[in-house]
């Protein structure tokens, strides 16, 4: 049976959950403050936090065992990440999310994947400015995370971003991202890279929206 222990200020104190291994826990609305190693004794495939929470005490997510988390998705104002192997960065994270604040300094493999939910969730002047601003390094992000996912090769780390070539698309339809100016940059990395999914999306926008 799950139990959630929220005292008066809002602050989530301890969870108890008659399993060990949890395949996905929502915390309730009221919570504003996670305390330290709530759901250190549980195996979490995922958490989704309220949009309220202030404050996450230090190891709230970190696993049993050092350099590990209980949790492995963690869910905040519609955003998703795997934490799995980022323990000391899960906090960085949902701050990063919640103050749309983008200049800390975590794994591309963390931090792109979340400022792109953002965009596609919120379409804020902020979060597009910095995708703009960094856009070649968002592109070949994702280039290689569509290489990734295309290659018959299990001895290779998959990404979680399995709709990259989705998002990829996405972003360069949109119009703010690729122009007359830059799209030779970025047909030149599709085709060093051989990435020929990509290079065939930039020829179509070319051809449709660059004449």
């Amino acid at each position: 049976m799950e139990n959630f222990q929220i005292n008066a200020e809002g602050n989530l104190t301890a969870y108890h959950n008659d399993d060990k291994r949890i395949d996905k826990i929502i915390v309730p609305d009221g919570v504003k403050y996670i305390s330290y190693a709530v759901f250190r004794e549980y195996n979490i495939n995922h958490i989704v936090l309220p949009n309220n929470v202030e404050y996450i005490g230090y190891g709230a997510f970190n696993g049993a065992y050092i350099c590990t988390t209980a949790t492995k998705y963690i869910t905040y104002r519609g955003a998703t990440f795997n934490c799995s192997g980022y323990y000391n960065d899960v906090h960085s994270v949902i701050y990063m999310i919640r103050d749309k604040d983008y200049s800390c300094v975590l794994s591309h493999n963390l931090k792109y994947p979340v400022i792109l939910q953002i965009y596609f969730n919120d379409g804020d002047d902020v979060t597009t400015a910095y995708i703009k601003k960094n856009f070649k390094k968002f592109f070949i992000f994702l280039t290689d995370e569509i290489i990734k996912n295309n290659k018959n090769n299990l001895s290779m780390k998959y990404s979680d971003i399995k709709n990259a070539p989705e998002i990829m698309s996405n972003l360069i339809k949109s119009g703010k991202f690729i122009t007359k100016r830059n799209i030779e940059t970025y047909v030149k990395i599709a085709d060093e890279k051989e990435c020929h999914e990509v290079f065939d999306m930039l020829e179509e926008y070319r051809e449709e929206n660059l004449k």
